[in-house]
């Protein structure tokens, strides 16, 4: 059960902001293919017509900048009201399985993965193993077990996770673990983040509106300096 080739990252950004997003990150990423959304938020009482005749030039001008210097196999260009909702579609549209926030990295050399449990796990781990099988990146499982709960449990989750991983072709020497029995498993995550390179996350609530705003994992990505790569759930 080996995978390779499958991954498609859909990087959002808002080109109506007058510097490039820090897209680093993406020069250290494998063979992964790379979709560009340059959106351009439309205020409610404007129509997007009316705001792209006016920007429309200027802002297709650094996305196809953009697009060039990083590689992307395709750019697309929105003018909308609604950014989740335009996130959503575009990544249907191009079935990507992951969105990946902007941030300041290094490298990718050290890559974090919580699991909060089976919700997304699948998912997750196929991202996962697509982005090992891609390039040279070594991966931390982290799991977070609450201070009454038997860390056992933690373990054998993040034990199987592995295991999967070992089954698509990853080398166990690239995967390594960590349990956690502090109370505050968001803090974990943020603490831990910062040490890493990127951060992969996954989606819990396939909602529409919850997919990339959940409040839990709208914390984390806003305080990680780093990139995070976030798994759709959209099942």
């Amino acid at each position: 059960m080996v995978r390779i080739g499958e991954l498609t990252i859909l990087v959002p950004f808002d080109v109506s902001e007058p510097a490039p997003p820090e897209l680093d990150v993406l020069e250290e990423l494998g063979a992964v293919e790379v979709v560009l959304l340059g959106y351009f938020p439309v205020p409610d009482q404007a129509e997007p017509a009316l705001v792209r005749d006016q920007h429309g030039s200027e802002a297709a001008g650094q996305l196809a900048a953009l697009a060039d210097q990083y590689g992307a196999v395709d750019d697309v260009l929105v003018f909308t009201h609604d950014r989740e909702a335009t996130i959503d579609r575009i990544a249907d549209e191009y079935d990507s399985s992951t969105v990946l926030t902007t941030g300041r990295s290094a490298g990718t050399g050290r890559v974090l993965v919580p699991l909060r449990g089976d919700v997304n796990l699948d998912r997750i781990l196929g991202v996962v193993a697509d982005l090992l099988l891609a390039g040279d990146e070594t991966v931390t499982l982290f799991h977070s077990v609450g201070e009454d709960t038997d860390p056992s449990q933690g373990e054998l989750l993040l034990m199987g996770a592995v295991d999967r991983l070992a089954e698509y072709g990853v080398d166990r020497d690239r995967v390594d673990w960590q349990v956690s029995q502090d109370s505050d498993p968001v803090a974990d995550i943020v603490d831990l983040g910062a040490t890493y390179d990127l951060v992969v996350l996954g989606e819990t609530e396939p909602s529409l509106r919850e997919r990339i705003i959940g409040d839990r994992l709208s914390t984390i990505v806003d305080a990680l300096d780093v990139p995070a790569l976030i798994v759709r759930n959209v099942e």
